[in-house]
């Protein structure tokens, strides 16, 4: 009994190293420095890459990388599924000097995110490099019109409301409105402003009928804002 017992000792070994080591993520984050972390953003070899902010909302709205999301390192695991689209595409991870982003890189590897890069030292590095910060955030732009389709001379009316990445309405802005035809130029219709709950309404009433692309766009911060467009089909009546 005594042999027997024994031999059981490896063997306990072995099956505790194979569940050890079924855990372990064959492809663990990498650290990065600020240098080849911008080049990753800007040099156009990653176009899916997703720039990752693991600090505070107060921390964030001091001045952040642009187009970066936010998920505070502290919520990033019960929030994981909002990165869900991106757990095969490259993510560039930071905070201010390193360590919360650090925590954030494991989080991501645990939950099997394949191409997680940890940008060392943080903003505070970045900025120390003299590469840019914004305050600006994503914006989305939601809109419909009615009636749609319409017929000429037919009251057109688009309703819309314009709201940060944090789906907060953006209130007393400016859009513009722009139309085209499928095959023309884009032309400047008019600038709208948003109430207090981030909305605006324009209206029109057409007098050609065909295929119009309207386009709704908030300037924001150039080449950063984007812009989101609709078509609306007028017909005879």
């Amino acid at each position: 009994m005594k042999m027997k017992s024994m031999s059981l000792v490896p063997c306990i070994f072995l099956v505790l190293a194979l569940l050890q080591a079924s855990t372990v993520n064959a492809l663990p984050y990498t650290d990065v420095d600020v240098d080849t972390a911008y080049q990753m953003m800007t040099g156009g070899a990653y176009p899916n890459l997703t720039v990752l902010d693991v600090r505070t909302r107060e921390e964030f709205d001091t001045g952040h990388i642009r187009k970066a999301l936010l998920i505070p390192h502290t919520e990033l695991e019960q929030r994981i599924e909002e990165l869900a689209e991106h757990k095969n595409h490259e993510i560039i991870v930071y905070c201010f000097r390193g360590s919360r982003s650090v925590i954030a890189c494991g989080i991501l590897d645990a939950h099997g995110f394949t191409k997680v890069y940890n940008m060392l030292g943080g903003i505070e590095a970045w900025i120390g490099k003299g590469y840019p910060v914004t305050t600006s955030y994503l914006t989305q732009i939601f809109f419909n019109i009615t009636p749609n389709p319409a017929t000429i001379g037919q009251t057109v009316v688009i309703k819309g409301i314009l709201m940060d990445q944090f789906s907060t309405p953006i209130t007393n802005e400016t859009v513009k409105l722009y139309y085209r035809t499928r095959f023309s130029e884009w032309r400047f219709a008019m600038s709208l402003t948003t109430n207090d709950y981030g909305i605006f309404v324009a209206s029109g009433n057409p007098q050609k009928n065909g295929a119009f692309k309207l386009c709704v766009y908030y300037i924001g911060c150039p080449a950063y804002e984007p812009s989101y467009s609709s078509e609306v089909l007028i017909v005879q009546p």
